[in-house]
């Protein structure tokens, strides 16, 4: 019960990789956790309820905070050519994913950059570009003008969302019973 905000956390990490099965992995983590610990927060559906639902909104908050924190402090920034563009049809409009060539240790490397971590309408092919890059492979590699560190805001969020998760268990587990 008192480890179920880390293993939120932990799955919140895992589903960050572009991987399907570490999202299934982690799925099949966190809802039993969830659901033992709502209900070892006793008769009744209130505390468990709100434990639940307060853990999967950690969920969707804590990852992406984690990758903010971990590609503004650790990432490898390295300089970058757009080789080509290309436009695709999305649900609500058209997106863009660049092809970005870049150079670490005398090694070239080609990213695919969409528009939701850095390829934006002002991109040209051939325009220099910085490119921020997991040093272990596990996050997603964006350009340097999507990567602005940890918000004060999403950390407060992520913050409440903690504190709620465990004052809901607290006072689940220290109501009275009924006998």
């Amino acid at each position: 019960m008192a480890a179920t905000p880390l293993v939120v956390m932990g799955c919140a990490w895992l589903i960050q990789s572009d991987s399907l099965l570490w999202i299934a992995v982690a799925v099949c983590v966190l809802l039993p956790a969830l659901v033992v610990a709502g209900a070892m927060c006793g008769p009744g559906a209130g505390p468990g309820t709100c434990v639940a639902i307060l853990g999967f909104a950690l969920l969707l908050f804590v990852g992406p905070a984690m990758n903010d924190y971990v590609l503004d402090r650790r990432g490898d920034r390295q300089e970058g050519v757009v080789t080509s563009i290309e436009g695709y049809h999305k649900k609500h409009g058209d997106g863009r994913e660049c092809s970005v060539e870049g150079t670490h240790s005398g090694r070239t490397h080609t990213y695919e950059v969409n528009d939701t971590v850095g390829c934006g309408e002002g991109m040209e092919r051939g325009q220099r570009v910085t490119l921020v890059v997991d040093p272990d492979g596990w996050l997603t590699t964006r350009l340097s003008n999507a990567v602005h560190g940890l918000s004060t805001g999403m950390a407060w969020t992520c913050g409440g969302l903690l504190a709620a998760m465990e004052a809901s268990i607290l006072y689940g587990r220290m109501r009275r019973r009924r006998r």
